[in-house]
């Protein structure tokens, strides 16, 4: 791998001077065209290219988005990617990030093939192997650890990002049958969804495109995700009257395209939120005719939720009460609170007070969340156009697989069954948290290490498979992450490119980029268009490279007979069978291709009849029923199998057509395509269509053939819930105080859990920025060249008394003891209590050759905190001293 860096660095100086001689040379009178003939000669191959070019659909793997493409192929390399108009999610839509997709593809640093690591974990030494070599290494240590862990499955824990392919990942994790897993959900938006969740069933998602009035509080759309929707919200929003309220700790773009821009205190959403009801209750603007009938419909609780904010502990949340806290005039509050009821009502529920996708800000997240959505529901904007739909989707299957064994050895995921009594009352028994998981797992794998007793139903994890996310560089508390690898005897890391969590990799199993890959179809239900998607592969994968699926395929077959004699093995009952099975037995000798017994081999080993009956007896249906290990059995479809056979069976084989041929379905596609609005060889829009721009958005409203309301999910009775009283009374611990709190059933704001920055402190504000997905892409030589760099915000004011001025490199130091140096951007768009970064930058792998060291690293300077509720990252609550260099 050292080769490729070395040959990279030298090969941009090198093409860079080939470049320019080259340019030199064509100047001269000797060898250059006229600038006619040349233009001519570049239209002339270009035509050629495009017309002799094919053109494959497939969707987005750059951002969880998963917009629509075509991608143009000439001579095998992409070389062009245009939106798919038919995609009608993406409103024939690329943002930068979806271009840069091509960069991806043609990274020099991308990973090129199977590779196992040779130095210390951290230094990026690795020698390249083959797939082969790759599987047999896998397979030895895997075996090892799970015999010595007497079958305990949950012993290999495993961690994956989010896309079309994580199904088949997942389904490898249920074949080895671990129980623990964990993704970015605790990271990015976890907060939200299980807020909205529990009060009415769904995370839901926003109706830009019909909605007459949008609060966003801290949600920087223009900016941090730049997505169809963010389309929806800004195209033509003041042609149909629409207004946008941006709250937020800074002036951003979003803030600039906005009808209106109101500062807030950092972490003080929750007292906003909470005021506003408030609000709402006692001047009775929920009791006009339209949220009457509907409340009246929908909603439970509400005479509890009206006496909470009037008799109960809400009655004090009044806007003067919320002043005090955020900043905002009280005024402001109720003058915002009776647009937002009056908007609801003249238009039926058409607003929106919009539940952002990163949720994971402060200790009160949930608090804040769970009043957002009872906001919502309150005006009646729930399952309604232009408020909050529910997600109605088109029926399609997942690629999954149900009929594996249960693993009676397998102990509960380890950051439950380690959690203290009395915290953390709503984590998610599937996901968990990632900082819990983790620090659980460094702090049991020392212990066990050391030879010290473990606590009662601990167990070290001694292996973990990493599936394309990337947790040393976006988990806080990067450190703790480095150490919690370093405490494992297995690390597999499976992605595209050498990233940080790579380097601390045993094996680095390399994936292909999503242009060279297909994936199971997904039916997408976020919109108001829903529709089915597949992404199908455009050009053959690059190098050693090879497509999840088989991977998971091919690593399934390799171990699959070894785990399957280590279960035999370890549950093998000696009294119930009324005989010993020897040391030394390996089932897997006599295990044929099709999982079941030679007996003739056994036989031929084996002497003793009981024994032989008794093993045949324990690998039969009625016990083990051995066959069910079969893990492969699992893939035996190849995505476009899978693809094909579910479009055929649910929509018919024209359905299955138009799927293959186009990328997309839905119900009605057909005439669209018949009325030939779609060149057939470049499969986007003919050129003699008039009013494309217009036409992306009448699209599916002329030719689907589904009801107009269909994304309004039928309800029949209250699904609104305003109490939880099916979480009120559960304990947790405050994360300032140390002290035991309960939740209740309404929303409340707690002084205890709200700090302001200490004398010599700011507070760190961490957020996303649109040109990057997290931590995936920072030596994306596109992407950098739009954004070389995330400098901190800096008030202009606090930036004067420090003395650094722009670019000037300072170092943070949290508290915590964590230290990360940057570059300053001091701006009169930020409060002087409060510095900002965005996520994405300061990769610190070695084997980066554009992204190593650049910029600040917020997994490196955010403190390891979550909130008490669900254990979901808290990132801002973080606070940093800031020291000139």
């Amino acid at each position: 791998m050292s080769e490729i860096i070395d040959l990279k660095r030298r090969s941009f100086l090198k093409g860079s001077a080939a470049a320019a001689a080259g340019a030199g040379l064509a100047s001269t009178s000797a060898f250059a065209l006229s600038a006619y003939e040349d233009a001519e000669s570049a239209k002339e191959k270009k035509e050629k290219e495009i017309k002799n070019a094919t053109y494959t659909p497939t969707f987005c793997g750059m951002c969880v988005n998963m917009c629509g493409f075509i991608a143009r192929n000439v001579d095998g390399k992409i070389t062009k990617l245009d939106p798919n108009p038919l995609f009608t999610k993406s409103r024939n839509f690329a943002c930068a990030r979806g271009n840069a997709g091509i960069a991806a593809a043609y990274d020099p640093d991308r990973l090129k093939g199977p590779m196992i690591r040779v130095g210390k974990r951290g230094e990026g030494k690795f020698k390249q192997v083959s797939w082969e070599e790759a599987y047999e290494f896998i397979r030895k240590k895997l075996s090892k650890i799970l015999d010595e862990e007497k079958d305990n499955r949950s012993t290999i824990a495993f961690g994956a990002g989010a896309g079309a392919e994580e199904p088949m990942f997942a389904t490898f994790k249920d074949g080895i049958g671990s129980n623990n897993f964990v993704d970015h959900f605790t990271t990015c938006f976890a907060p939200a969804f299980i807020a909205n969740k529990l009060t009415y069933g769904s995370w839901g998602s926003a109706d830009f495109e019909k909605t007459k009035y949008v609060l966003m509080l801290g949600a920087n759309r223009t900016e941090a995700i730049v997505t169809p929707d963010t389309l929806d919200l800004f195209r033509k929003t003041h042609n149909r009257g629409t207004k946008i309220v941006y709250i937020d700790v800074r002036y951003t773009n979003t803030a600039a395209q906005a009808d209106e821009f109101i500062p807030i205190k950092p972490g003080t959403d929750a007292a906003l939120m909470l005021a506003m009801i408030h609000e709402t209750i006692n001047k009775g603007y929920h009791k006009t005719p339209y949220k009457a009938e509907y409340l009246s419909k929908y909603a439970d609780g509400l005479a509890e939720l009206e006496d909470y904010f009037t008799n109960g502990e809400g009655a004090k949340y009044t806007p003067e009460w919320a002043e005090k806290i955020t900043e905002i005039p009280a005024d402001t509050i109720r003058r915002l609170t009776k647009e937002f009821s009056d908007a609801a009502e003249k238009y039926k529920g058409a607003a929106n007070c919009y539940r952002s996708r990163k949720s994971t800000w402060y200790f009160q997240d949930f608090e804040f969340r769970r009043a957002q959505a009872i906001f919502n529901a309150l005006h009646g904007c729930v399952n309604r156009p232009g408020g909050v739909l529910l997600n109605r989707g088109l029926k399609a299957e997942k690629y999954e697989y149900e009929d594996f064994p249960i693993y009676d050895n397998a102990k509960p995921r380890i950051d439950l069954a380690l959690l203290p009594k009395g915290e953390y009352p709503l984590i998610n028994p599937g996901k968990g948290s990632w900082q819990i998981f983790r620090n659980t797992v460094l702090d049991i794998n020392t212990k066990w290490k050391k030879g010290e007793k473990l606590p009662e139903n601990a167990y070290p994890v001694r292996g973990m498979f990493i599936y394309r996310e990337n947790p040393i560089q976006s988990v806080p508390g990067r450190e703790l992450t480095e150490k919690m690898f370093d405490t494992m005897d297995l690390v597999v890391v499976i992605d595209i490119l050498p990233n940080d969590t790579a380097m601390y990799a045993d094996v680095i199993l390399p994936d292909t980029v999503y242009l060279e890959r297909t994936s199971p179809l997904k039916s997408f239900g976020t919109l108001r268009e829903p529709m089915i998607g597949a992404r199908w592969a455009t050009s053959k994968p690059l190098y050693d490279t090879k497509p999840l699926y088989y991977i998971m395929k091919e690593l399934s077959e390799k171990v699959e007979k070894d785990l399957a004699a280590i279960t035999f093995k370890h549950t093998w009952d000696a009294d119930e069978l009324e005989v010993e099975l020897p040391k030394d037995f390996n089932l897997a000798k006599y295990l044929t291709d099709d999982f079941e017994i030679d007996e003739d081999k056994l036989r031929a080993d084996i002497k003793d009849e009981k024994l032989i009956k008794a093993i045949l007896e324990w690998a039969g249906e009625d016990n083990l029923d051995i066959s069910t290990f079969k893990l492969s059995l699992a893939y035996e479809k190849t995505p476009e199998e899978f693809n094909e056979e579910v479009m055929k069976e649910i929509y018919g084989e024209k359905a299955a057509h138009i799927l293959k041929e186009y990328g997309v379905y839905w119900p009605g596609i057909e005439k669209a395509i018949e009325e030939g609005i779609i060149d057939e060889h470049l499969k986007v829009f003919r050129k003699d269509v008039p009013g494309k721009n217009d036409l992306i958005y009448e699209l599916y409203k002329k030719y689907c053939t589904l009801p107009e309301d269909y994304c309004i999910v039928p309800k029949k009775g209250k699904f609104i819930k305003f109490a939880l009283k099916n979480i009120a009374g559960q304990k947790f611990k405050n994360p300032i105080t140390g002290e035991t709190d309960v939740v209740t059933d309404m929303p409340k704001w707690r002084d205890s859990m709200f700090e302001e920055p200490k004398k010599g402190q700011v507070r760190l504000v961490i957020g996303r920025h649109g040109y990057f997905t997290q931590s995936s892409h920072p030596n994306n030589y596109l992407l950098l060249d739009l954004m070389n760099y995330n400098y901190i915000w800096i008030n202009d004011e606090l930036a004067k008394e420090l003395g650094v001025k722009f670019k000037d490199e300072v170092e943070l130091i949290n508290r915590q003891g964590q230290k990360v140096r940057g570059k300053v951007y001091p701006t009169k768009r930020i409060r002087k209590d409060t510095i900002f970064v965005a996520t994405g930058l300061g990769s610190q792998s070695k084997l980066f050759t554009l992204g190593y060291d650049n910029g600040v690293s917020q997994a490196q300077i955010a403190e390891d905190h979550v909130d008490p509720f669900i254990g979901a990252s808290s990132m801002n609550e973080t606070f940093v001293k800031i020291r000139k260099v």
